[in-house]
């Protein structure tokens, strides 16, 4: 396999902010084996840096960005120019340079990266990237719209209640009766576009319901609140591919309470493992039948949302019944234990990652984007100005 320039980029304005980074080093260690890395750290405030020290886990203990070592880094929209050091020129040292990269990694997780936002910038530029394009990441980031994707595919999924915080603010008891009109205590609460269990708890009640909704409501301007399934497995299929999705093998995360919590996710090992550290049972025990449906299940989602490169899709078993949960594409999850026991090394799947993104590449600029002068042939433009 070719050796490639990798632009990772990671961090940004998000509350999984450290998960991003956690993620991020992962990747990096994982490519620098075969490839040349370009970090790429957005700053909780929105600005962009480069510079070999991010890829150190020990220069987040005590993260100084006005270190002469980071360089600012700007993604452009235009084609000609892609990435560019030193943006604004200061100083001898500080001419603009382009960076060459021949492909983005995207590590951001949560709203203002894993929401497709980058990938649209990333679209506008023609910069080869990893992973989901701006629509299937804009979708699977809403756990409404993946909700309302995956039902209208015909898919399994619980019953649920969303509505906005300008509404919640507005006549709380409104929302309150419209949720206890359509499900059943207890009912869990989400912030619909946060990940890694963020804003994430269960209410039994009324006075459960407002106060966990007004917690939810501070990360998040759209609240989902779904059935609680009290008697339920957690089951996760990871899907890998692009013309031709696999499923991994199933996993059973084990939670130390009702939810799978943000702790029982990363903090169960070192601060640089991230979900590998949580506990989980490989794979899972549910039997072969049921194996084989959820993993197609997976793929049918996978595949109903527009997703390429790497998704996980998370399931809740009650009984032999399966619900789609939320589908989390990348970084949400890259899942590098599920693909292991498979044969599929974690540097053997940053690379097919790779390779997926040049050829969801490729395959983009296959379609015609102009018409060209056909169009206005036969218009004379200068009169239609003067109307």
């Amino acid at each position: 396999m070719a050796s490639y320039i990798v632009g990772v980029i990671f961090g940004s304005r998000s509350p999984e902010h450290e998960v991003s980074i956690v993620s991020a080093l992962q990747v990096m260690d994982f490519l620098a084996k075969r490839h040349t890395v370009i970090p790429i750290y957005i700053s909780k405030e929105g600005h962009w840096f480069t510079g070999e020290k991010l890829a150190n886990a020990a220069t987040y203990k005590n993260l100084d960005l006005k270190d002469p070592d980071l360089k600012p880094v700007v993604l452009t929209p235009d084609p000609s120019f892609k990435l560019i050091k030193n943006p604004l020129g200061k100083g001898l040292l500080g001419k603009p340079e382009e960076v060459k990269v021949d492909i983005i990694f995207p590590v951001l997780h949560g709203l203002h990266g894993e929401d497709g936002t980058l990938q649209g910038l990333l679209e506008l530029a023609n910069l080869p990237y990893v992973g989901s394009d701006p629509i299937a990441s804009a979708v699977c980031i809403d756990k409404v719209i993946t909700k309302l994707t995956l039902a209208g595919a015909g898919l399994p999924v619980l019953d649920g209640v969303w509505f906005t915080r300008l509404e919640w603010e507005a006549n709380e008891e409104r929302v309150v009766r419209d949720v206890e009109a359509k499900l059943k205590y207890p009912v869990i609460i989400k912030p619909a576009r946060l990940g890694s269990s963020i804003g994430i708890s269960i209410a039994h009640d009324p006075d459960e319901l407002r106060y966990n909704v007004s917690v939810a409501s501070h990360f998040d301007s759209k609240i989902l609140v779904e059935s609680c399934l009290e008697e339920k497995t957690e089951i996760n299929c990871a899907v890998l591919g692009f013309a031709n999705p696999k499923a991994s093998l199933c996993e059973q995360p084990l939670s130390g309470g009702a939810i799978l919590s943000f702790e029982d996710k990363y903090l169960q090992g070192s601060s640089t493992q991230g979900m590998e550290a949580a506990k989980r049972i490989i794979p899972a025990p549910i039997g072969e039948a049921l194996t084989q449906e959820i993993q197609a299940l997976a793929v049918q989602a996978f595949k109903a949302v527009g997703a390429r490169g790497i998704a996980r899709i998370d399931f809740m078993l009650a009984g032999e019944k399966v619900y789609i949960n939320e589908i989390n594409t990348l970084p949400g999850s890259i899942a590098y234990y599920l693909w292991q026991p498979m044969g599929l090394s974690p540097q053997q799947l940053v690379d097919e990652l790779l390779e997926e993104g040049f050829a969801a590449h490729k395959e983009k600029n296959r379609s015609r984007f102009s018409q060209g002068p056909v169009l206005l042939a036969n218009i004379d433009l200068l009169k239609l100005h003067k109307d």
